[in-house]
């Protein structure tokens, strides 16, 4: 008796899935008007949040021959639409964002200063070559994200221009976002960041850091802001540089951290979660004053020079270390944003450290 052979399917390649999803972008462009209800059910069946149904999918699913995919990596396959055709798909279709914390409202990326390499642009002009990068400013948004956003501004802190480094326009109105995820590739999203709870400058203003955030919120956030609150350092040390770089306990001597800074290694200093949440630890200047120091927080450790506890040098009095808070803000009494702290101090302070590999 002849045996029956098992059909064995096989995974579609990535071309096969980028030319579906390119039909699939296509075909939702063809549809004019699309119905009000239409799109709140498409938004539903794209979103990548569980248990969004609607009595309208089935008969959208058919019309539109959409099957089961996340909407965000759908954008994937748009490099071969307009700029014209992307920005109608983005206003068509809500889930091809990802979702955000607060309310679904949208601000658009500057793209000055970011250009694509290789490109007459990204060659510095003859007098600009010899000038310094100024690092670009990041600070945390209402989102409890410090392990990616504090990892972010220590590797900028360290080169100047690497947030920048990692986002590139394409020639249709999307940028792409290099991530290691965690082989190194090239995340599409729109130059679109949510209007709150997101990172941005030092005034919160949208800058390359909303786009790197935006990016990790696709890929290790599967398609929402939410999910990358509350991570490790390390993780993202390897989403940002592709190293696994895990926790090591805090230094005897802040000469160690002192030579990780000059090597040209990102820092970055994590508490541990306390059960009566922040706490303060007191200055060895003035007993009765104290600094603010945030639990289950992540900080960028910036320099270690020979200051006072109020960051202003000084060579009598010995090393210590800088530390920021990537929440930013107004200093104020006590100090919280920008600490000073001697070796006896962080290690009273800070559970572990995490050291990245060398970036200059």
């Amino acid at each position: 008796m002849p045996t029956e052979r098992r059909r064995v399917r096989r995974p579609r390649s990535v071309r096969a899935r980028r030319a579906e999803d390119l039909r699939l972008l296509r075909t939702l462009l063809a549809v004019d008007p699309l119905p009000r209800a239409d799109l709140g059910a498409l938004s539903a069946e794209l979103r990548p949040a569980r248990g969004r149904s609607s009595s309208l999918t089935g008969r959208l699913r058919s019309r539109l021959r959409i099957d089961d995919r996340r909407g965000p990596r759908l954008l994937a396959a748009a490099h071969d639409l307009s700029a014209a055709e992307v920005a109608r798909a983005l206003n068509t279709v809500p889930a091809l964002e990802p979702v955000p914390r607060g309310p679904a409202r949208w601000v658009p990326v500057p793209l000055r200063g970011l250009t694509a390499p290789g490109s007459a642009a990204a060659r510095p002009a003859e007098g600009e070559r010899n000038r310094p990068v100024r690092p670009l400013s990041i600070r945390q948004g209402r989102l409890s994200d410090c392990w990616f956003i504090a990892v972010l501004a220590a590797c900028e802190h360290m080169r100047p221009g690497f947030t920048a480094s990692l986002v590139r326009p394409t020639d249709n109105g999307l940028v792409e976002v290099r991530l290691h995820t965690p082989g190194a590739r090239w995340v599409t999203l729109s130059p679109r960041v949510p209007a709150a709870h997101r990172a941005g400058d030092r005034r919160l203003r949208p800058n390359a850091a909303s786009l790197v955030e935006k990016a990790a919120a696709l890929t290790y956030g599967r398609g929402s802001y939410r999910r990358i609150q509350g991570d490790f350092a390390g993780v993202a040390l390897g989403l940002l540089t592709g190293r696994w770089c895990p926790a090591r306990p805090v230094p005897l001597r802040l000469s160690r951290i002192e030579h990780w800074l000059a090597a040209g290694r990102p820092v970055v200093a994590s508490t541990l979660v306390r059960p009566g949440g922040s706490f303060r630890v007191p200055r060895e200047d003035d007993p009765h004053r104290s600094v603010a120091v945030m639990d289950g927080h992540v900080y960028v450790v910036r320099r270690v020079a020979r200051l006072s506890e109020d960051g202003s040098p000084d060579p009598h009095e010995p090393l210590r270390v800088h530390v920021h808070n990537p929440l930013g803000g107004t200093e104020g009494e006590p100090r919280r944003t920008d600490l000073f702290l001697s070796a006896a101090q962080l290690r009273r302070t800070f559970i572990s450290v995490n050291v990245g590999p060398r970036l200059r």
